[in-house]
């Protein structure tokens, strides 16, 4: 039968385009695994093949990426490094734009996505702790000592020493116990900002097909009013000397801040569209986010006063 009939034609190009995703997503994720530091930006987009492929060209296509990019990191990295790929790109290539496709706002994608994203990375903690008889927290214990001594290590062969490389290594151990209590809201943290920013690629890339996803606007962002209650009961749990009752209000209050960093940025986002901010001061601005971490607070300072100063609504001046 000929291709060039409507059916097979259909046929031949989602086959290419599922290929195509094949290799990106291959590519994409084994950059991820072979250049940790510089490849934590390839693993990021290496979902977006299969998730692009659920929207255009249906589910097939992308559980043809899915499986065949799980088969090649399998074969060429090892089965763990094919579940990590199953992990990071699985629900967020998958779910996200099932949920987009079924008229569900993205908010609430991103919400239920990272959400069966963590009941995934969960179910898989557990399952393997109770099969091999490992303690993965003592293993992550391990893992997070062992890179901040080999940072103190890079800082030793710089030339650092005396009082300084004590401070270095006073401030590694700090962080090093900090992170033991906070990476299950770093690792949500991850989900959501993959899901985050694959979401973005697919409302650029879609939004000249016919595809019609309900995404919304950005700068209409806000949290539940309720929300800020969770807030202020977390803050306050952490002043009890109850490790079990601290150390998950301290993931939780993690979690919050970053949902008001991003209504901050939402608002900022409307004032950069208001007055019409050159390319340049946004440039400058995104990259002190990047090394300013106090600027990060005061962009989630400005999201939670939002609840009671709207930044957003237009004020009318009243005639006296």
């Amino acid at each position: 039968m000929s291709l060039k009939l409507p059916a097979d034609h259909y046929l031949y190009i989602r086959l290419k385009a599922s290929l195509l995703g094949v290799i990106g997503s291959f590519v994409l994720f084994a950059a991820y695994l072979a250049v940790p530091p510089l490849g934590i930006f390839s693993g990021i987009l290496a979902p977006f093949p299969a998730a692009y492929n659920r929207v255009v060209h249906g589910r097939t296509a992308a559980l043809i990426i899915l499986l065949g990019s799980t088969t090649a990191i399998t074969a060429l990295f090892g089965v763990a490094a094919g579940c990590l790929y199953l992990g990071m790109c699985g629900m967020i290539s998958y779910v996200l734009p099932e949920l987009l496709l079924r008229g569900v706002g993205a908010g609430r994608a991103l919400f239920w996505t990272t959400a069966a994203n963590m009941l995934i990375f969960a179910a898989g903690f557990i399952t393997y702790s109770m099969l091999s008889g490992v303690n993965l927290q003592q293993i992550i214990s391990k893992e997070i000592s062992g890179s901040l001594r080999q940072a103190v290590a890079i800082y030793e062969k710089s030339g650092v020493t005396g009082e300084e490389l004590e401070l270095i290594k006073r401030s590694m151990s700090t962080a090093a116990e900090l992170l033991q209590r906070l990476y299950p809201a770093l690792v949500t943290v991850l989900f959501a900002a993959i899901a985050g920013c694959n979401l973005v690629l697919i409302r650029k890339t879609t939004a000249k097909t016919a595809v019609n996803l309900s995404i919304g606007d950005f700068n209409t962002y806000r949290n539940p009013y309720p929300l800020v209650w969770v807030l202020i009961v977390t803050g306050f749990s952490l002043l009890l000397p109850v490790p079990l009752i601290a150390a998950p209000a301290l993931n939780i209050l993690l979690i919050i801040t970053l949902l008001y960093f991003l209504q901050g940025m939402a608002i900022i986002s409307t004032l950069i569209t208001k007055y019409s901010v050159s390319a340049l001061l946004r440039i400058v601005f995104y990259a002190m986010l990047i090394i300013q971490p106090y600027l990060l607070a005061l962009v989630a300072a400005i999201g939670l006063f939002d609840l009671w100063v709207d930044f957003r609504t237009p004020k009318t001046q009243e005639n006296l």
